[in-house]
């Protein structure tokens, strides 16, 4: 069986590109990482993948409607 033969990605160039304008705002992008209990991220993805979203997006806008005030989060919140 023949395995694919695509050259390796480099992760300086993968960074680079990340970092160019975002087509979705039109301006620079900053990159997050946020770490999550396993069973929260297949649940996560899952869901996403079944409501055809991307988790980047539905991410933004969970930030945009915490940011205009839209969701409430309290340390009582916070686990």
């Amino acid at each position: 069986m023949k395995r694919s033969t695509k050259p390796p990605i480099d992760p300086e160039q993968w960074v680079t590109d990340a970092a160019k304008p975002s087509s979705m705002e039109g301006g620079p992008v900053a990159r997050m990482t946020v770490e999550l209990p396993l069973d929260l991220h297949r649940e996560l993805k899952g869901k996403c993948g079944r409501e055809g979203l991307k988790i980047k997006k539905v991410i933004i806008a969970l930030v945009q409607d915490y940011l205009e005030g839209k969701v409430k989060i309290t340390e009582v919140n916070l686990h």
